[in-house]
C-alpha cells in the first residue's frame, strides 16, 4: 500500500497543466466555443498555445444593442489589464479576442526569448473579422493595483452543459437572428449611451386651390424651407395667393392679391415611407385691394393674422424626395375688409373671410433625414 500511494503521487505529480487551462471563455448559448476559441488564437500564432498569458473572457447578453458585451482581461507576469468589447455578433467578439490574446502570447515569447517584438496584427476587414483599431493593442501592465473583474450587464441563466463545453461555463437561451456588426471598444464597462440623433432639413414648393381669403376661389404657391428631427419638423413658409376680381356695380371692379408667411411645426406621424405630418402655426401678412373704375378710390394694403392647421401625407419617391398632399384650414385672428368711405357713407366692397382652406400638392426635397 505505501508503494502504491507514492506511485501515484509521482504520476500525479509528473501530469502537467494544460497549457490552454489558463485560458477561461463563458458565453451565451449560440457563441462559439472555448474550443472555437483556442483554435482561432493557435491560427494566429501559427502554432499551439503554450500558455504564455492567463485569459479570463465573459460574453454577457442584452436586450438593447449592441447585444453581446465581452470584459476580457489578460494577465501576463502578474499583471493584467481590462478590455471591454460590443458587438452585435458573438463571433466578432470571439475574432476580437483571439486577436488580443494571439498578440499578448506572441509578444510575452519574444520578451522570453530576448527578442524585439513585433507589431501587433490587425484582422481584415471582411465577413466574420472586425477591425478594432488600436483597441487591439494590450496596453502595459499598469503600476496600480490590478482592476477588479466588472460585472457584466445581466446576470446569465445557467443552462446544460452541452459536449464539449469547458468546465464551468454559463450558457444563455438566445432568442432571433444575428446581424453583423463592428466591435467597438469601451473602458470601463458600461452601458453604451443612445446613438446621437442628426438634425436634417427639407426644402418644399407645394400649391393649389385656395378658398376664403380673396374673392372667389384663387391659386395659392408656397415656399417651404425647415429643420428635420426623427418626429417633429419646425419650418418657415412663404404663401402668394393669386390675384382675383370682384365686379363692382355700376361698373367698377376690386382685385385683390396677397403675401403672406408662417412659422409652421409638425408631428412627423406613420412609417418612413409613408408620413404623416400634423402641423400647426401662425401665418401673419398682407392683403392688396385695388379698386377699379370708382371714382376716389385708391389702392390699400390690409393687415392678415391667422392660425393655421394642416393634416396631410407624404410618399417617399426617392431617398431624398417626397411627393403628397394637405388640406389646410386657416382661422382668422385680424383680417381685412376693403370699403368706400367717400363720397357718402361707407360702402363694404369685400372682406376676407374669417375661415378659409387650401387643398395643397407638394414636392419636397429632403437633406440628413434623421428617419
Amino acid at each position: 500500500m505505501p508503494i502504491i500511494t507514492v506511485l501515484a503521487g509521482l504520476l500525479a505529480v509528473q501530469v502537467p497543466e494544460p497549457p490552454a487551462a489558463g485560458l477561461v471563455w463563458e458565453a451565451p448559448r449560440g457563441c462559439p466555443g472555448r474550443e472555437e476559441l483556442l483554435a482561432a488564437v493557435e491560427r494566429r500564432l501559427g502554432r499551439a498555445f503554450a500558455g504564455e498569458v492567463r485569459v479570463e473572457a465573459r460574453v454577457s447578453l442584452h436586450a438593447d444593442a449592441p447585444r453581446y458585451r465581452l470584459a476580457l482581461r489578460i494577465a501576463t507576469r502578474g499583471r493584467g489589464a481590462t478590455r471591454t468589447l460590443t458587438s452585435q455578433r458573438c463571433a466578432a467578439l470571439v475574432d476580437a479576442t483571439a486577436l488580443l490574446v494571439a498578440t499578448a502570447a506572441r509578444r510575452e515569447a519574444e520578451v522570453a526569448t530576448g527578442a524585439e517584438p513585433s507589431p501587433p496584427d490587425r484582422p481584415a476587414d471582411a465577413e466574420g473579422e472586425v477591425e478594432i483599431g488600436e483597441a487591439a493593442e494590450v496596453p502595459p501592465p499598469s503600476p496600480e493595483t490590478e482592476p477588479e473583474w466588472p460585472s457584466p450587464g445581466s446576470e446569465p441563466t445557467p443552462a446544460p452543459q452541452g459536449p464539449g463545453a469547458p468546465e464551468g461555463a454559463t450558457e444563455l437561451e438566445m432568442p432571433g437572428p444575428l446581424t453583423g456588426e463592428p466591435v467597438s471598444s469601451e473602458t470601463p464597462l458600461q452601458a453604451p449611451g443612445r446613438p446621437r440623433r442628426r438634425l436634417g432639413g427639407a426644402l418644399r414648393v407645394q400649391g393649389g386651390p385656395e378658398y376664403g381669403a380673396l374673392p372667389g376661389v384663387s391659386g395659392a404657391v408656397m415656399l417651404a424651407g425647415g429643420l428635420l428631427w426623427r418626429r417633429a419638423r419646425l419650418e418657415l413658409r412663404g404663401t402668394f395667393l393669386s390675384p382675383r376680381t370682384k365686379q363692382l356695380q355700376p361698373e367698377g371692379e376690386l382685385r385683390a392679391f396677397a403675401g403672406l408667411g408662417a412659422v409652421l411645426g409638425c408631428g412627423r406621424l406613420g412609417p418612413k415611407r409613408v408620413e404623416i405630418p400634423l402641423c400647426g402655426g401662425l401665418e401673419v401678412g398682407g392683403v392688396r385691394g385695388i379698386a377699379q373704375g370708382v371714382v376716389g378710390a385708391r389702392s390699400t394694403t390690409g393687415l392678415w393674422l391667422a392660425v393655421v392647421a394642416s393634416a396631410g401625407v407624404a410618399v417617399a419617391v426617392h431617398p431624398r424626395v417626397r411627393v403628397g398632399a394637405a388640406l389646410e384650414g386657416v382661422a382668422g385672428i385680424l383680417v381685412p375688409g376693403f370699403e368706400l368711405r367717400d363720397p357718402g357713407l361707407p360702402v363694404r366692397l369685400f372682406s376676407s373671410s374669417l375661415i378659409s382652406g387650401r387643398l395643397l400638392f407638394a414636392v419636397e426635397l429632403r437633406f440628413r433625414d434623421p428617419r
